[in-house]
């Protein structure tokens, strides 16, 4: 967590209240800044003097009550019950912007590499456009001589029969120029393609791939596992298909907080929650 020295040596906080109170405020920020979400703390007396070094074994120190006050000076309760401190979110969400810009450069620096080693030409994305895409870092990028692969009851075509220059041939040149590979129209879409190709993998390698999505937002690989598994083991009782299907959508669709979509869809296909928007699962993640 980033410190403002000046700014800190110049607040309210530092000229009006104790040294001890001073000091258990800056143990209350640095407590927040590894909170979900960061910046804010539950609304716990316990919890909170705690963290703040006035509570052992389960007792409070007779002291907090001094310092409390000051060290909680600037938090505010919000409407998710926890306690919010307006500066650190501030630098919370600067941090996260500048995490955000960092990977974005890396993985247009990783396509420039690939462009020059295998002489293509594959567009760097914006920083709009990688986000609306969900942030993707990692993703296999095409090579010279990669050929899209035929939708379901397509039928492959025949060399002999195709003429040396057809419209079919037209669309098919610069074929994985792009960034991300479209698959081909499937039949009876009336040539509009669907939004997202299903994935069909077993669930190892379901597991696989949301622990891999989950650590590239920056989930820790173990907090990641034990996430999925905390979720087959809550709605276990419910069909071990639920599970598999939030993390079949994650997988496909690449939400930009995978971690919020795999509780809201598990809840939504345990009927916890409507389908229709009334719970904003997003609102509920940041």
């Amino acid at each position: 967590m980033p410190l403002d020295v000046g700014r800190l040596r110049d607040s309210d906080l530092a000229s009006d209240e104790t040294p001890e109170a001073c000091w258990a405020a800056v143990l209350l920020w640095c407590a927040s800044w590894h909170q979900v979400p960061a910046a804010s703390i539950p609304d716990n007396d316990q919890w909170i003097a705690k963290q703040a070094g006035y509570a052992q074994r389960g007792k409070i120190d007779k002291q907090w009550a001094e310092v409390r006050n000051g060290a909680l000076r600037g938090w505010i309760k919000c409407s998710d019950g926890r306690l919010y401190h307006s500066v650190v979110a501030e630098k919370a969400i600067d941090a996260w912007e500048s995490k955000r810009d960092q990977r974005w450069r890396t993985e247009c620096g990783r396509i420039k590499k690939h462009n020059d080693r295998h002489g293509m030409s594959i567009p760097r994305p914006s920083f709009d456009q990688w986000v609306s895409q969900g942030c993707p870092s990692g993703q296999r990028l095409p090579v010279p001589g990669d050929t899209l692969p035929l939708s379901p009851g397509t039928v492959p075509p025949c060399p002999d029969d195709v003429p040396k220059e057809t419209h079919s041939k037209r669309q098919g040149e610069g074929q994985g120029q792009g960034y991300l590979l479209i698959p081909s129209v499937p039949n009876g879409t009336d040539g509009k393609p669907s939004a997202k190709p299903p994935v069909d993998k077993s669930k190892t390698e379901l597991w696989k791939s949301a622990v891999s999505l989950l650590s590239g937002q920056g989930m820790p690989e173990p907090q990641a596992r034990s996430l999925i598994g905390k979720l087959s083991k809550d709605y276990k009782s419910q069909g071990e298909d639920i599970v598999f299907r939030a993390v079949q959508g994650a997988v496909s669709e690449q939400p930009a907080d995978a971690r919020a979509y795999l509780k809201a869809t598990c809840q939504r296909l345990a009927g916890e929650r409507k389908r229709d928007g009334s719970h904003d699962w997003t609102a509920e993640a940041i």
